[in-house]
Formats: structure tokens, sequence, C-alpha cells
């Protein structure tokens, strides 16, 4: 900042000038002569631009006690300076975080209508099994080991892996060529089986076009919207997807004791998997779907994704970002390439019934067992540090996984209501059981990530200091360096060159 001398000042130094200019019988002293050279050069700064206060230190007229006093309250604001700057470096390096609403009512048609996918929890249609024992030529000896196996595949998903207990010790090399992935996919049930009544946006619709077979680490379901990505237009009750479930418990496997029913899984398109609802049987199961949208403005982005704790899609140079094959970085499907790297550690293969194609070896017939051994191992995901504060009697999957930094939570709030089986006039109707997903309001949540304190921040900061320690700004400091350091040497190279010229 240019400060303008109000002239007080240079009219003392011009005065006292004057006093000495007045009495021309005073003898040449050459320290006079020096002084009054010093006091121009002062002069000729103060009269331009100062930092408040420092001017007085070099004044003639100034006293000795006044100047200790000057120099002390200077060395006072100097000192505040350097400790406030030294704190603004520290909370800049800091680099916190904050995270604000960034919209409290932002429209849900941004965003896609959620993925929705069924699973049956008897996940093979047990009529189809005589014709894939005659696909396969499945001899008499091996038939009651291959109705084990299949049993087994039936209520198979990747925290049940104990459903081949009963395979530990069992000779499986008469088994062991055939592609069991292959066969529960045969065996699976179809959109035409266990769908019907489908509507999508009030309008009827065949479920066979709405809904497309999906790989789950639930095992082979049907997922709905996964490719096409539409749009809800309307909120409310009956306004998505609205669908009857048929149960078919008579194709059942008949040595599968779990319960019956669904399971259901609410996600976002891009992500290979989710936490199941139970869907249960005769009952009307009604969805409401909430999103909250969660960014990373472009601050936040310029740091590491260690430091601000997210990845991006594009950042595949980072060392957090592992997904699976083919797809979208998200914090799940990282997750599920973790699932795959533990299978692969503890029985050297993968299941390939659970993820996308990737080069991770398949499990044959032979591994199942080893993934019943190590079934209490894969049961729970396990955050990096977390012993001295959460008991585990066993470990868990230890994934370093950050969520995405642009997702979406999509938010569930379910209810179930009675259908009253007993009251139905037909059996049809008694096996169903009807499930309703749509969007509970028009808006939604969108919440930002930012850095608290930028370099602009720093900036403005420092010349705030600035101002109220020594006002000055960047000017006045790049003006008293240049007298400092070109204007004071050159004063003294001119003395001593006169002084060397005197001399000679």
């Amino acid at each position: 900042m240019f400060v303008r001398s109000t002239g007080k000042e240079s009219r003392v130094v011009a005065n006292w000038i004057r006093r000495q200019d007045q009495n021309p019988l005073a003898p040449v002293n050459t320290k006079s002569e020096n002084q009054r050279a010093w006091t121009l050069l002062i002069d000729s700064y103060i009269s331009r631009s100062h930092i408040h206060g420092l001017y007085l230190l070099f004044l003639p007229s100034m006293r000795r006690r006044m100047r200790v006093l000057w120099a002390l309250a200077l060395i006072c604001a100097c000192t505040v300076l350097f400790h406030v700057s030294y704190l603004l470096g520290e909370r800049y390096h800091n680099k916190q975080f904050q995270t604000i609403v960034a919209h409290a009512h932002a429209s849900i048609h941004h965003i896609a209508f959620p993925v929705v996918i069924i699973c049956n929890k008897n996940r093979l249609n047990w009529s189809r099994l005589p014709e894939i024992k005659s696909l396969y030529n499945i001899t008499p000896a091996q038939d009651e080991l291959f109705d084990r196996i299949l049993t087994a595949y039936d209520g198979f998903s990747f925290h049940n892996f104990n459903a081949f207990d009963s395979l530990l010790g069992e000779s499986l090399d008469a088994l062991n060529h055939l592609n069991f992935t292959e066969i529960v996919i045969q065996m699976s049930w179809r959109c035409d089986e266990i769908l019907r009544d489908c509507h999508w946006q009030t309008a009827s619709r065949d479920c066979c076009k709405l809904f497309r077979p999906r790989r789950l680490p639930l095992g082979y379901c049907l997922a709905f919207n996964e490719l096409e990505k539409r749009r809800g237009t309307e909120t409310g009750i009956n306004t998505g997807l609205l669908l009857r479930l048929l149960l078919r418990e008579a194709q059942h496997a008949p040595g599968n004791p779990g319960l019956k029913g669904f399971w259901l899984t609410v996600v976002e398109s891009s992500v290979w998997f989710g936490f199941p609802i139970d869907v249960v049987p005769h009952s009307r199961t009604n969805v409401a779907v909430t999103a909250v949208y969660h960014y990373f403005d472009e601050s936040a982005l310029s740091l590491p994704s260690s430091w601000r704790h997210c990845v991006m899609d594009y950042e595949e140079e980072s060392e957090h970002f592992r997904t699976l094959e083919g797809q979208k970085y998200m914090l799940e499907n990282c997750q599920a390439e973790c699932q795959q790297r533990y299978l692969l550690r503890y029985c050297n293969c993968s299941v390939d019934l659970f993820y996308p194609p990737s080069d991770y070896p398949a499990c044959r017939l032979k591994d199942l067992p080893c993934l019943a051994a190590h079934n209490h191992l894969l049961q729970n995901f396990e955050q990096p540090g977390e012993h001295p504060y959460v008991h585990r009697e066993e470990s868990g999957l230890v994934c370093e996984c950050l969520h995405n930094c642009k997702s979406l939570t999509l938010l569930t709030d379910m209810r179930k209501s009675v259908l009253q089986p007993w009251l139905q006039p037909n059996s049809s109707a008694i096996e169903s059981m009807w499930l309703n997903v749509y969007f509970k309001k028009p808006s939604m949540l969108v919440y930002k990530t930012n850095l608290i304190y930028t370099w602009v921040d720093l900036i403005v900061s420092f010349g705030g200091i600035c101002q109220l320690c020594l006002g000055c700004s960047i000017i006045s400091l790049i003006e008293f360096v240049f007298f400092a350091l070109y204007k004071v040497p050159q004063h003294y190279w001119k003395r001593f060159s006169n002084e060397h010229r005197s001399n000679e």
C-alpha cells in the first residue's frame, strides 16, 4: 500500500537542514556532511512511501529515548506479525476440509432411478434338475453327490461358504471336470418364472424387457435399470417400479432348509453390490428411496487421494484405485475386488459366479471345501487400525477402499403389510408378494466438501495481518527492499568514492 507523507516529517527534516545551512561560518565537518547526506536519503524515502514507524528510527531530530520506544514498538509489531504468519502457514499446511450443504432441494430428476436387483433365496429352479443331469451325463453313482453340490449352490452367497461343509473330506474327482457356474446359471430362475404384473411409472410393461440376468455376491439374480439408466419423472407410492414376485416353493430344492422369500438390493448404477433387504412371503413391501449426493470441489481435488480420502474415476495411478475388471471405481466395487483378492489368498481362486469376468482363476469343485474351511475369515469388512477399539473373535477383510469423490447414497425406508393369503382364491396369489420401489420425494440433499483454507485465503490473511501490524502492503515491502538493498549501498558507495578522491 502506498502511504503518502503528510509533509510533517519532511518539514522536520527540511528545517533541520535549513538550520545547518544558515550558519555559513561553521567549519566544514565531514561527519556533519555525511549526516546531512544520510538525512536527505531518508527524506527521499519517507516523503513518498514508508512502513509505519520505521522512518522514526532514522530521523536526526529524534531523541534517543523516543527512538528506543519506537524500536520496541516495531519489534512487538514484527513479533506479532511473524507469530500470526506462522499460524496462518500451519493452518494452510494442515489442509483441513469442511462439508456443507450445497443444495437442500436439488431436483431428483438429475439422477437415474436406482438399480433394483431381485434374488430368490432359493437360487435354483429344481424342476430343471433331470434335464441338467441328462445334459451332463450324470451317472447313478454320481447322482447323490451331484444333488448335494447343487443343494449347496441353492443357498450359496459370499458370506455363506459353509454351505459346502458337507463336501469336506469328500472325493470330488469324478465331478471336478464340470463347470458348476454354467450349471447354476442354467438352473437359475428366469424372469418369466418369478416376475409378474410389472409396472414402470404406472404403465404396464413386459417384465423380461425390464429385467436382465446379473451376477452378484448373492448369486445369479435379475436386475432392473442397470444399463438403461432410466430416470424417474414422478415421486410417491406406485410411481416407480411395481411388480409381483412368485415364490414357486414347489420347485425349490428339497434339501435346502433355509427361509423362503427374496433378497432385494437397491444400488446406484455402476455399483456392483449392496446390502440386501429381506422380502418375506405373503406381504406387500413398499421401499421408498431417498437420495443424498456428495461431491468434492476443485480445491479439494487438487490434493492427493490419501489426503482427501476419496478417489476419482481417472486417478488410476492412485495407490487406492482398485476396482473390478472393466468397472467404474466405486467404494463397493473396490470392496468386491478386495473380496476376490482374499479368495485368491486363501484358496488360490475366485468365485466367478459372483463377479464379472476377470484374470483371476475360477474356483473348481475341488476348491469349494477350501472356501468352506475359510468361511469364518470372510464374514466382515475390517477397517485398518480398528483393533484397539473393536473386538473381533476372527479377523476380517482389511480393504483400504475409499469413496468415489462424486458418490450417491441411496437411503431406503421400507414398509411391509400382510396380504392375508388365506383369503386369496387361487394358489398363484397365495405364493406371490408385491414389491413397490419409488422415489420418496422430488428433491435430494447435495453436500459439498472443500478446503477450509486455500492459498487465496492465505494471501488475503497475510495481507490483513501486514496492514494491522505495520500498515504496509506488498508494494511497500518492495519499496523498502529496494531502498535497503539499492539506495543505501549506493549512498555508501558514493561516500566511499568521495573520501577516496579527497585523500588523493
